[in-house]
């Protein structure tokens, strides 16, 4: 289980920070229990605690919870069938219920209008306690909702907030990790308290370089919302959306979806359709870079994105939690080698006026080989000696030329 998972807070008290919008939240939750609240409107960044709170209300006082997010609310006819019964009665044993409208603001003009209409007429019947979370509160979309809701605003993060916090963490987990790291995630996470998790649970990886992978992660949305939006949702629009607007870096964000795809998607047919798709991508995305025609990475970034959540067909589920690419981790773990062996190419570039990858993958096996025999008929140092003075090879350089053991 993911860290973030493991330590979803059950109460209101559990919520890190926004004590203002937390305390706005209760009264939510307390007139709720006496079943006379008006819906409320939760909205902030990513990763900041809207939806724990959301599931921490129903929890505390014992409510059942509907949640539906875009790929359920995107047309009429389905808010018509799923909710409307559920929202205008009180349900088995007269319990109630709270109905959880998650990313409100992804609901898109491109689907059904009359889904808008419907949810106003949920909240004009509804019997249950209602809750919205968004992004962004001014977003046009969502405009009919603003008089319609209370609303609380949850802000990023303070630094020190989410450093206190993920040391509480680090320790419950036995994890030994330095104040500097600690520090360096809490303030590359940008306020957002789900992404420095995932950010220390990379850190207890302790995998070489693993500090630099979660720096290029600034990102308006962290790489497993983003995975999360695209495998999911079974969403066009919100798999593009999410695509957008995160800072992901291209190349990286293609390795995530690739190691993950099976770990949301379980039917052959579905997995086959991710993989074409995602195949579909990296065609354009290569084929961009090699003719510099850049404009082709609108179709690589379609492909990706919601190619590859359609391909769900509404079917993902739950199959294991995300995993760290195993290319990223073996490129981390191989960087060192790979400098040493490129400076090794650019000396013998010079002298065999042959480019450095053909060195590489053709010379450098056969190098090696080459300097073993020297050695057994010269020795140890003078072949040393040789590549040293003669290569311009710095020692370290040199000890990957001569045999191991």
């Amino acid at each position: 289980m993911l860290l973030y998972e493991k330590y979803t807070p059950y109460t209101l008290n559990g919520i890190i920070g926004n004590s203002e919008a937390v305390n706005q939240v209760r009264k939510f939750s307390e007139d709720a229990q006496k079943g006379k609240s008006k819906p409320i409107l939760i909205y902030g960044p990513s990763g900041v605690g809207k939806t724990a709170a959301a599931r921490a209300v129903a929890y505390t006082n014992g409510f059942g919870l509907i949640e539906l997010n875009a790929s359920d609310y995107r047309d009429a006819e389905t808010l018509r069938k799923k909710l409307l019964p559920a929202v205008t009665s009180r349900g088995l044993f007269n319990k109630t219920s709270l109905i959880l409208f998650d990313e409100i603001d992804e609901l898109s003009g491109k689907f059904d209008k009359g889904a808008e209409n419907i949810i106003l007429q949920i909240l004009a019947k509804a019997r249950q306690p209602i809750v919205f979370t968004a992004t962004d509160y001014w977003d046009m979309r969502i405009s009919f909702l603003r008089n319609k809701v209370e609303k609380a605003y949850f802000k990023p993060l303070a630094t020190r907030e989410i450093m206190d916090y993920i040391k509480k963490i680090a320790a419950k987990e036995g994890k030994e990790i330095e104040d500097k790291t600690l520090l360096e995630i809490a303030q590359r996470s940008n306020g957002d308290l789900r992404g420095a998790l995932n950010d220390l649970e990379f850190a207890f990886d302790s995998a070489q370089g693993i500090m630099d992978c979660i720096g290029t992660r600034n990102r308006k949305l962290e790489v497993f919302n983003v995975l999360d939006r695209i495998l999911s949702t079974n969403s066009f629009d919100a798999a593009k959306k999410a695509f957008g607007e995160s800072d992901i870096d291209f190349e990286m964000l293609m390795n995530w979806i690739d190691e993950n795809i099976p770990n949301r998607y379980a039917p052959k047919r579905e997995l086959r359709n991710a993989y074409d798709t995602l195949a579909l991508g990296s065609r354009f995305y290569e084929k961009a870079g090699r003719m510099n025609y850049w404009s082709l990475l609108r179709y690589a970034s379609v492909m990706l994105s919601a190619g590859v959540s359609v391909a769900g067909e509404g079917h993902s589920r739950y199959v294991a939690p995300y995993s760290f690419p195993a290319r990223i981790k073996y490129m981390s773990a191989t960087k060192k080698s790979r400098e040493k062996t490129g400076s090794i190419a650019k000396a013998l570039s010079e002298h065999m006026h042959y480019s450095r990858k053909y060195i590489i993958t053709e010379f450098m096996p056969v190098l090696k080989l080459i300097v073993g025999k020297e050695v057994e008929k010269q020795g140890k140092d003078a072949v040393i000696s040789q590549l040293e003075n003669g290569l311009g090879l710095e020692k370290e350089e040199v000890n990957m030329l001569l045999p191991q053991g």
